[in-house]
């Protein structure tokens, strides 16, 4: 098996696909703006609680909360429900919007905001693994799902941004909290042959057997690396998202300022994570041509250079170096998706997602509180180099990981 080879399934969806790929793209656009909610409005929620490092410790404790309920999530995915699962998610990010909008300190700020990590973690487990178990196209299927999160992470600050900047940062939660409910409305599209995926004897296993199952497969060197390199650029990513806003913000010049009565910071972050679109669609095809683990590597080598040298710029020249980052982050995550529909088991698919989408941004938190304390007594730009060293410790995983899979490749053949 070529793991490297474009999908050559016929790119044509049935309507229950289509169906499908409707719910998780609306779904994955709201999920993937709520991750960028908080970062987006960092800049006025800094005006009423200036400490990076409480700001930070938020982000921190949103981000560990999503991780949680992400394991959580791709766990319950192999065995129950995705409707009832997809309906926690709308349910549980609303909950944490509205909570924001009435917090009155700063203790019920934090709950508030582990209560939406937990509701926007529950998501991408339950999501991707539907996509690679129930739709033949894949490739093409992913591709749409990311570029539906990337459109809803571009549009929706915007309007969030304006809305906190005319009438406060809480009333922007509050709208995001009924944006949330949204999704409730369209599980009844998604066809009950897809709601739930049948693995044999799987529905007699407990809980804490499907643990142990995953435990098992850390035993194989190639799923193991798999994992360590997705955990690594889901962390990097989320670091970034979180404080790339607020640089734009405060570093760019942007502050405050509007045009035409939109937020400058908002439609600048909104314009340059649509920047990820065309990212996430050329990764997909730079794979295709030389590999995935090349084109990884590749990717890796243009952006870690650009993450350090934010480190020196400052005004215009971040704003031109940022949406480079964010392509770049792009181009990255069809081919992570990539790894884990071809070197993780079918049936373990959503605790394969659980594992990128958990753990990964836990340690994603443990950057953002890192990058809080190196903001407050160093500056913003010095948070770019810790993220692009924790980039590079992916480079000796993916090399090993490349060997691994050209080894397995060629045992295959020789059966």
């Amino acid at each position: 098996m070529n793991r490297d080879l474009p999908d050559t399934t016929a790119q044509i969806f049935n309507k229950k696909e289509r169906n499908l790929l409707i719910f998780t793209g609306l779904s994955h656009a709201i999920c993937d703006a709520w991750h960028l909610i908080y970062p987006a409005l960092l800049f006025l929620i800094a005006v009423d609680y200036n400490d990076f490092f409480f700001l930070g410790l938020i982000a921190n404790i949103m981000i560990i909360f999503r991780g949680f309920a992400g394991v959580a999530s791709g766990i319950l995915a192999d065995k129950y429900s995705s409707k009832l699962i997809y309906s926690g998610f709308a349910v549980l990010s609303a909950l944490g919007c509205f909570l924001v909008y009435f917090s009155s300190n700063q203790i019920m700020l934090v709950c508030s905001f582990a209560v939406l990590g937990m509701g926007t973690g529950i998501y991408h487990p339950v999501g991707l693994s539907s996509i690679t178990r129930f739709v033949k196209s894949k490739t093409r299927a992913l591709g749409l799902h990311e570029s539906a999160g990337c459109i809803g992470m571009g549009l929706i600050p915007i309007l969030l941004t304006s809305i906190g900047l005319s009438f406060g940062w809480r009333y922007a939660f509050l709208t995001a909290g009924f944006i949330s409910l949204i999704p409730l409305l369209l599980i009844p599209i998604i066809d009950e042959q897809y709601d739930k995926f049948q693995i044999p004897n799987a529905n007699n296993q407990k809980i804490s057997q499907q643990i142990k199952s995953v435990i098992k497969t850390f035993g194989d060197p190639l799923v193991l690396l798999t994992y360590a390199i997705l955990i690594i650029g889901e962390a990097s990513a989320t670091g970034l998202d979180t404080f790339m806003p607020i640089a734009v913000a405060e570093i760019g010049g942007l502050k405050e300022g509007k045009v035409i009565g939109l937020s400058l910071t908002g439609l600048f972050v909104s314009l340059m994570v649509l920047a990820g679109v065309p990212g996430s669609i050329y990764g997909g095809i730079l794979g295709s041509k030389i590999g995935i683990y090349k084109s990884l590597n590749l990717i890796l080598a243009i952006q870690i250079p650009i993450l350090i040298l934010i480190t020196i710029t400052s005004g215009v020249w971040l704003l031109v170096l940022a949406p480079f980052v964010r392509l770049l982050t792009n181009m990255r995550s069809p081919l992570t998706n990539a790894l884990i529909s071809e070197n993780i088991p079918l049936e373990m698919h959503g605790k394969g997602f659980a594992i990128m989408y958990g753990i990964a941004p836990i340690i994603g938190g443990l950057v953002a509180l890192l990058g809080g304390a190196i903001a407050k007594f160093y500056g913003l730009n010095w948070v770019f180099p810790v993220i692009a060293i924790l980039i590079a410790l992916s480079f000796p995983m993916i090399k090993a990981s490349s060997r691994l899979s050209e080894l397995k490749e060629n045992k295959e053949t020789t059966l």
